[in-house]
């Protein structure tokens, strides 16, 4: 489990160093529109305060670190903050592959508009899509 979170955490790291400088394309085991379409599902499950559903698009690592109560209190300020969703108005794609083991990771900046403001996700998913990254700010 370690090594998984360090995973996470480096790959971290790295999306938002490839999103502040410029992002690198997705690795060729992704397509933008399958990364799409799973970034706008947890974004939807988001905005439907189902963050179970969010917990079980993620790798067994993403699984074990987290809770839906966790998710409740750290994600509900935004919706109390922000409103209703009203749609997705910018979108990054970015990309990673692991330089000790080989391993891809496909993600995704988007940034929703709210009622009352935006609130920027950063989604990344793993060569399986499942799901290793779910920030919000």
């Amino acid at each position: 489990m370690k090594k998984g979170f360090k995973k996470m955490i480096v790959f971290c790291v790295m999306l938002f160093a490839l999103t502040a400088c410029g992002a690198q394309p997705l690795p060729e085991q992704f397509e933008e529109d399958t990364v799409r379409e799973a970034a706008e599902q947890a974004i939807s499950y988001f905005n439907e305060q189902d963050y179970q559903s969010i917990i079980e698009m993620g790798s067994d690592e993403f699984q074990k670190a987290l809770t839906a109560e966790e998710f409740t209190s750290q994600c509900d300020p935004y919706h109390e903050k922000c409103g209703a969703f009203q749609e997705i108005s910018k979108t990054i794609f970015a990309g990673n592959i692991d330089k000790e083991t080989q391993e891809a990771y496909g993600g995704v900046v988007m940034v929703g508009t709210y009622e009352e403001g935006t609130i920027q996700f950063t989604i990344a998913f793993n060569e399986d899509m499942e799901l290793i990254q779910f920030i919000i700010r």
